[in-house]
């Protein structure tokens, strides 16, 4: 069970923020500014693209467990009132369901029995690409990280504790309007990339073994229990 940021001192908050906050996402947002800045060509932004991508998938698991708990203790108090009202808007403009979502982090495919992405990211224009990039580097999450980190090493204090939560909370909604953004978009981070040779070996054995019998097939029950995924 997540535990509940409201009974952590500012030194326990910073301990449990850090994995949160220093991640490769934020080296790879980095790397997309400059490459946006140095108006470099697309197969460079898409390279980097997948860097980025992979990283807020790596977000996404850290903030998995810790959900539920946040979005109590926004909806505790009046004092998040502004907090409430844009998960509200996240929540009534989302498509996927839980499962949906952690299988798509997974996978890169949306479940079937979830709405499937409207826009297709490898056939935007490089002009739609570029601002599709433009605004990824530029979404609030990033400032409210640099924000994080200021406020982690400042002298520890009750009222340093509960400026970093809230800091954090907003660092936590930014991250659900990025997280119902991407729905909208259907990316495949491996698509484009060539399959080595050992590995399109194994696949056609694979395939081979289960059309003759071989090998059966696993069941997708089966296959969410072993992720401890709800089916």
């Amino acid at each position: 069970m997540a535990r509940n940021i409201t009974d952590m001192t500012h030194a326990q908050l910073s301990t449990w923020l850090t994995p949160i906050v220093d991640r490769s996402l934020f080296e790879s947002r980095e790397r997309l500014m400059s490459l946006l800045a140095e108006n470099t060509d697309r197969d460079a932004l898409e390279s980097e693209f997948r860097e980025f991508y992979e990283g807020y998938c790596g977000l996404a698991f850290e903030l998995e467990a810790p959900e539920e708990s946040l979005l109590s203790i926004l909806r505790s108090s009046d004092r998040f009132a502004p907090l409430q009202r844009r998960v509200a808007i996240v929540e009534a403009a989302r498509k996927t369901s839980p499962v949906g979502r952690q299988a798509r982090r997974m996978s890169d495919k949306p479940l079937l029995t979830d709405p499937q992405p409207e826009i297709k990211v490898s056939v935007l224009s490089d002009d739609g690409f570029r601002a599709l990039m433009e605004t990824f580097a530029n979404w609030g999450l990033f400032a409210a990280r640099e924000r994080i980190v200021k406020l982690q090493k400042a002298t520890p204090s009750d009222a340093a504790a509960e400026q970093l939560k809230s800091e954090f909370l907003d660092f936590f909604v930014h991250y659900l309007e990025l997280e119902q953004f991407l729905e909208d978009y259907d990316y495949d981070p491996d698509e484009g990339l060539e399959l080595r040779p050992e590995v399109a070996e194994r696949l056609e054995q694979s395939v081979a073994d289960y059309e003759s019998g071989t090998v059966k097939a696993v069941p997708v029950e089966e296959v969410a229990k072993k992720l401890g995924l709800k089916w």
